[in-house]
């Protein structure tokens, strides 16, 4: 796997965090994953500020991502510490859900394009989040 990032291109990762929050319990109390639709609407909002970027994963579900993500590279790392580098060095980030897409969005500094469907609303865990903490004003949300 080529994991270089061609010269004049911008960087942008992409978190999907699966695993844990996938399960029927957590998806119950109000927990969402992304799917392939909300990744690509997500990269083409980015390709309007750069039509040269060049895609990376960081997941917990690398099979799922290989069997549903186009045009992208996924970390050959094991090491959160590595993904959140990677996150850190990428002028842009779209971030599934959790609070590790989040620090990855803000060491970035640049633009974040976020799920609004986590959590989701009406549900458990939606009464105890208040999506103005969480997400930036400046922060681009889709579904």
């Amino acid at each position: 796997m080529n994991f270089a990032n061609p010269k004049g291109y911008k960087q942008v990762t992409i978190h999907i965090r699966r695993g844990d929050f996938s399960t029927p319990g957590n998806l119950k109390k109000g927990f969402a994953v992304v799917d392939a639709t909300f990744v690509e609407k997500a990269k083409n909002i980015l390709k309007l500020i750069s039509s040269e970027v060049v895609f990376f994963v960081v997941t917990n579900d690398k099979r799922w991502c290989k069997e549903n993500l186009k045009n992208v590279n996924l970390s050959p790392f094991d090491n959160l510490g590595d993904d959140l580098a990677i996150m850190a060095l990428s002028d842009h980030v779209i971030v599934s859900a959790g609070t590790f897409g989040w620090w990855g969005a803000w060491l970035a500094g640049g633009k974040a394009v976020y799920d609004t469907e986590f959590p989701r609303s009406k549900s458990f865990l939606a009464t105890y989040f208040n999506k103005y903490d969480y997400y930036p004003p400046d922060w681009i949300g889709i579904n």
